[in-house]
């Protein structure tokens, strides 16, 4: 992706060169479909044809969708879609009506993974889960969307793992019963957060014992399971580092806090970052059964 387009799906305006309008009008024929449907483009001429333009503006137009991530081709094959990145498009549209801005990228969702409306909903859901509520050490994702609960994770007096940005500066650990009331909504933060936690190499990330729960937020999950992130893939390589360190085991559950709107109800063949166990969102709780057989988690009764 190039990451010029605050929103993939811009409309150009009159003016815009020829190739760019085709680009859009391109990309809006990929994201209408169906996101199971997994055919090629149709051939060169077709489009051509059906667009009324030369055949260099439309290939420039779909090199440009190429270079993107949206698209990919196959020599002698034709023309197909990246799964992962027209889920992203789609779901970056959807979240628009719900997605609370970014103090740095204002809502360019390609950047970060957003706040929504109602998520204290959400929360309140994962507080009530038996493996919240046991856990002593909660890995918790630095997203917009986890910053509350890594704050609810503190006050309980519980150890919060949370990696920095692409693991440029390590992990840092937060252990809530050190950190004064007063100073855990800005521990709680990103920016905040180093102020009042320790960082953690590779080498020094069994300092922090081990992690019973991980919270994190998506750009999409599935039903079942599926969690795809923003393309970088800074998840897996966070779990696959702390499953090497024995940080985490296969027992420990993920947990996706997201919006319903962020949750396909398709089939996809997107690339996962990691299976999800249970997914959490403002209306609902959906159970994927990815570990169902290893262990089983329970809502606790508020009677």
């Amino acid at each position: 992706m190039t990451g010029r387009f605050s929103n993939p799906q811009a409309v150009p305006s009159d003016s815009a060169p020829l190739y760019e309008q085709v680009r859009h009008q391109i990309q809006m024929l990929v994201l209408g479909r169906p996101l199971s449907d997994m055919t090629p483009l149709p051939p060169e001429s077709q489009l051509i044809e059906s667009l009324g333009v030369s055949r260099g503006t439309l290939r420039r137009a779909i090199e440009d969708l190429v270079r993107e991530g949206l698209l990919r081709t196959v020599q002698g094959s034709g023309t197909f879609v990246n799964p992962d990145e027209r889920v992203r498009r789609v779901v970056w549209n959807r979240l628009r009506e719900v997605a609370r801005p970014d103090s740095r990228f204002d809502m360019n969702l390609q950047k970060f993974v957003p706040d929504f409306a109602d998520r204290h909903l959400a929360d309140a859901t994962v507080q009530s889960l038996d493996a919240w509520i046991n856990a002593d050490v909660v890995f918790i994702a630095p997203d917009n969307s986890t910053e509350a609960l890594r704050l609810h994770a503190l006050a309980d007096g519980k150890a919060v793992l949370v990696p920095t940005y692409g693991l440029t500066r390590g992990f840092v650990l937060l252990k809530g019963n050190l950190i004064k009331a007063v100073d855990r909504g800005l521990a709680a933060t990103l920016d905040g957060m180093e102020r009042f936690g320790k960082r953690l190499g590779p080498a020094d990330l069994a300092e922090a014992g081990h992690v019973d729960v991980i919270v994190t937020g998506a750009t999409a999950v599935t039903m079942n399971g599926q969690h795809i992130g923003g393309g970088q893939r800074y998840l897996a390589l966070e779990i696959n580092l702390m499953r090497d360190l024995d940080v985490v085991n296969d027992l420990v559950p993920v947990i996706a806090v997201v919006h319903d709107c962020q949750v396909i109800a398709e089939t996809v063949q997107a690339k996962p970052e990691c299976a999800v166990e249970i997914i959490v969102t403002p209306t609902r709780i959906i159970r994927c059964g990815t570990k169902t057989n290893i262990r089983k988690l329970t809502v606790k009764s508020n009677g």
